[in-house]
């Protein structure tokens, strides 16, 4: 207000009025003495204003006396703005064909900015600073990634100076509920500062504290989020104080998370959140032994925390790092070499080894720049438009430029209208955005069932902004240029009202920005047409096993108070009930199933007669497995045999590994046969088979050393039903659906799904890169054919008279289309060839992120080429028919 009561105290317009006045009253004495001179009315007055000079210049000049040059410029800008608006309003045409290019283009590349985010920049929905939050893993010598011990975790916590805050969590499954009314949800066991240290509240109740963290079982508290209190007790704010049954183990609700918190796993929905003192009550592992799991949380070789903290505000990632180090110098000791962890690394959060991050940044990567490609040809499309219009505007140009205006002064002015139609398309562009991202985390969802996931695409300020900076940056890359141009008028030839001078060059211009666009589109058709042939190789490459016909089921007797005798005897029948089932082919259990997307905890493996080098990682991943295992995979014996009935407890200790352990350690399959491993320091167990390699967690996997215990000698009560049959997959769920029930009526069902569903995560990140690779290849093509039709349309009114003496001399209407279609395939020619020679430059980058296909992939190229040579064409011959039917008597009667 202040500021506004300044503004009219300087009386702006009342002293313009009065310089106007003075003017006016200036004039017409000098008029009057010319007058007495003798001079006739008419030319005392054009005397006058020659002595005078241009009265405009002197008026701003004289405003540039009287106020601020800030506040000339805000109130030259101010009619700039005014102007412009109404300019725009009276060719809406134009003004809503720019938006709606620019909404397209803002709107793919704030859609992609806005997974950038939820991924990278602030991944952590409700914490506020995550850019300092940092993580610490242990690593082995040949890089993989592994958690930390509790007892380290303290030492870090304890010891550190550099973090404001350290906590330490790792996300486990976990069974929610008692008899068959129990699920499986996602759970992070967590230090007691967890919440405190992230700085996020409970919307009920009180979250978990560092007093939850002072002996192990003594606290059997539980938080839940803010969507399974909605689900699962339907916004009961008595649930504080309730008990839920966590993996059959009674704890009591103490808090409900806040609404926005979903846990620090990237893409995992965390539903609970348990304090680490109760690892063993709740019978967790993490993949260690049962014995060391019992453990866990006073032995310094059972790993099972990723430790977070924020860094202090003077403490650099570089200067934390080298305190890591110390500190872990000073208590690792000796045993580095006997664990395979030979250091500890420290990075930032968005480069943590667990979550979503490790598998979608690649590809994000990928499509920022395809988004940027969508922006460059958006961009180039308007561009286009704009010198267009600057053509119709030479006149008005001309005349601000006769007037006094200097050239500074009409770029101005058209930049500010090129801003205010990138105005409306920020704003378009960030709806745009929320209805995409929604749709594609929907896909992403429907992927993944029926797992839950979460990304953090909230619209929020930094999207805004984003866009924002992206929409004025648009302004100037597509209006500077046209300004430019538009502004550098030769004013004989508007006077003359002949364009010709500048035709030339302005044609070649806009036939260069064609050009771009269909060498731009043709990268992302490039791009769209590989990613389409990377899913489609992973969805025929050959995983080892065949996922077809197989129905698994998700079992934990643990819910059900079952011991190990019970549990083998439970299970065996099972099996017995199951195999003797009409339809049924083949059944087994295992631990894990293939191709699950999550890397499983490694084991430490001894091989007899074996010297490992210092420092060697000789952890492998195990999976537990019943007999017919293999049978009921398809997964090939290379040599050997596999498990079978007999190998329970009361036999001999056997084991089978697959064919890159053999090779690694024996030189080849037949080899291995007969030789010895120890597997968790437990029992030496004697290899009986070796089975062809599969793919375990990824599809694009490369082969690694992979280890199988019999069932029937290493219990798990947790197992997963594997059913392999004939007929409908539905009719195979449901028939062990009631075998089990027959067995034990009260057993929870955690999950039952066809193993190619299980299976679909694996491919999840490949076809999300396909589905927007092809929708940005598909805005890109239609923008290019945007860009060829407005050229050719234009070429077309400009050469009315040309065309008009071609038919008048006998041309046939069929001469003129192909003249004018040869125009425009020259244009896409050339546009294409650069494109070609771009993607074949660029492709190596795509390499990371394709599988099954080389990034120089014939197919994808010819595709590509085929299909933007055909838009152009499509594109041009609408004006090419129309300049065909021009009539000539009229246009040269015109003439």
């Amino acid at each position: 207000m202040a500021f506004w009561s300044w503004l009219r105290r300087r009386r702006l317009d009342l002293d313009d009025e009065d310089f106007r006045d003075e003017i006016r009253a200036h004039l017409a004495i000098a008029e009057q003495e010319r007058i007495a001179d003798g001079d006739d009315h008419s030319s005392a007055r054009y005397a006058a204003l020659r002595e005078f000079g241009n009265v405009t210049l002197t008026t701003e000049a004289t405003r540039r006396v009287w106020m601020p040059a800030w506040l000339e410029a805000l109130r030259n800008v101010i009619a700039d703005v005014h102007y412009a608006c109404r300019s725009l309003a009276r060719n809406p045409a134009f003004a809503l064909t720019v938006v709606a290019v620019l909404t397209l283009g803002i709107g793919a590349n704030a859609a992609v900015f806005t997974m950038l985010k939820s991924t990278a920049l602030t991944p952590l929905a409700g914490v506020a600073g995550s850019a300092r939050l940092a993580v610490v893993f242990g690593e082995t010598s040949s890089g993989r990634n592994l958690r930390v011990s509790y007892p380290d975790y303290v030492d870090l916590r304890d010891r550190s100076e550099s973090f404001a805050g350290l906590f330490g969590s790792t996300l486990a499954t976990v069974n929610l509920g008692r008899g068959r009314d129990a699920r499986q949800v996602w759970s992070e066991v967590v230090t007691g500062n967890y919440f405190q240290v992230l700085g996020v509240r409970a919307a009920l109740g009180r979250t978990l504290l560092p007093a939850d963290e002072v002996a192990p079982g003594r606290h059997p508290v539980v938080v839940i989020s803010h969507g399974l209190w909605q689900r699962q007790f339907a916004g009961d704010p008595n649930v504080i104080g309730a008990s839920v049954d966590i993996n059959n183990y009674p704890m009591t609700v103490v808090g409900v998370a806040d609404p926005s918190f979903h846990g620090t796993i990237v893409s995992n929905d965390v539903e609970v959140f348990v304090p680490v003192m109760m690892w063993s009550a709740i019978g967790l592992t993490g993949g260690l032994p049962q014995d060391a799991a019992a453990n866990a949380l006073g032995d310094r070789r059972a790993q099972i925390l990723f430790p977070h903290g924020f860094l202090k505000p003077a403490a650099s990632m570089a200067s934390t790092r080298d305190e890591i180090d110390a500190l872990w110098s000073s208590i690792a000791g000796d045993r580095r070499s006997a664990e395979g962890l030979v250091r500890l690394r420290l990075v930032p959060f968005w480069r943590s080894p667990t979550g979503g991050q490790t598998y979608v940044l690649p590809t994000l990567g990928v499509l920022v720049a395809m988004g940027l490609l969508v922006l460059l040809i958006a961009c180039a499309n308007i561009a286009g438009l704009v010198l267009v219009r600057g053509v119709s505007r030479r006149g008005e140009v001309a005349l601000r430029l006769a007037l006094g205006a200097s050239r500074r002064r009409v770029l101005r002015l058209l930049m500010v209208e090129n801003l205010i139609l990138a105005v409306p398309g920020a704003i378009l562009g960030v709806l745009l955005a929320r209805r995409v991202i929604p749709a594609m985390l929907a896909y992403a969802e429907w992927l993944a069932a029926p797992e839950r996931i979460f990304l953090n695409i909230a619209v929020d300020g930094l999207v805004i902004a984003f866009s924002a900076i992206v929409a004025c940056a648009s302004a100037v890359v597509f209006g500077f240029g046209p300004a430019l141009r538009s502004s550098r008028v030769d004013l004989v030839s508007v006077i003359n009202e002949d364009a010709s001078p500048r035709s030339g060059g302005r044609g070649r211009f806009r036939a260069g920005l064609v050009v771009g666009q269909v060498a731009v589109s043709l990268l992302l058709l490039v791009g769209a047409g590989l990613a389409l042939e990377s899913v489609d190789a992973a969805r025929r490459a050959d995983p080892g096993f065949d996922a077809k016909q197989v129905a698994v089921l998700g079992i934990d007797l643990r819910q059900n108070g079952y011991d190990a005798a019970r549990g083998r005897v439970f299970y065996r029948q099972l099996l017995e009930a199951v195999r003797g089932d009409a339809g049924v082919e083949a059944a087994t259990l295992a631990a894990h199933t293939p191709l699950d997307l999550i890397e499983k905890r490694a084991q430490r493996v001894e091989v007899e007669g074996y010297e490992p080098h210092r420092d060697e990682d000789l952890g492998f991943t195990a999976n537990e497995v019943g007999p017919d295992y293999f049978r009921t995979l398809r997964i090939d014996i290379v040599a050997g045999r596999p498990f079978e009935d007999g190998d329970d407890a009361e036999a001999a200790a056997v084991v089978m590994v697959n064919r890159p352990f053999a090779e690694r350690f024996w030189g080849g399959a037949a080899n291995a046969i007969g030789k010895r491993v120890r597997v968790a320091g437990g029992e030496w167990r004697t290899v009986v088979g070796v089975s062809a390699d599969v793919k375990y967690t990824k599809i694009n996997d490369t082969p690694k050393p992979y280890v199988y215990l019999p069932f029937l000698q290493s219990y798990r009560s947790s197992m997963i039903l594997h059913v392999r049959g004939a007929g409908a997959i539905e009719r195979l769920i449901d028939r062990a659906r009631d075998q089990v029930a027959a067995l034990d009526a009260d057993l929870p069902i955690l999950y039952a799904r066809p193993l190619t569903e299980a299976t679909r995560g694996a491919l999840i990140f490949f076809e999300l890169m396909a589905t927007m690779l092809l929708a940005f290849g598909a805005v890109g093509m239609a923008m290019a054919a945007l860009g060829t039709y407005g050229l050719v349309s234009y070429a077309v009114k400009q050469s009315v008279r040309e065309i008009g003496i071609r038919i008048a001399l006998g041309a046939t209407r069929s001469r003129v289309v192909r003249a004018f279609v040869g125009r425009g395939l020259k244009l896409g020619l050339a546009g294409a060839s650069l494109g070609v020679i771009t993607a074949l430059a660029l492709s190596r980058f795509l390499g990371s992120v394709l599988f099954g296909v080389s990034p120089t992939d014939l197919t994808s190229f010819t595709r590509a080429l085929l299909l933007i040579l055909g838009v152009v064409v499509l594109a041009t011959l609408a004006p090419a028919w129309r300049a065909a039917r021009t009539n000539a008597m009229r246009v040269l009667r015109h003439q």
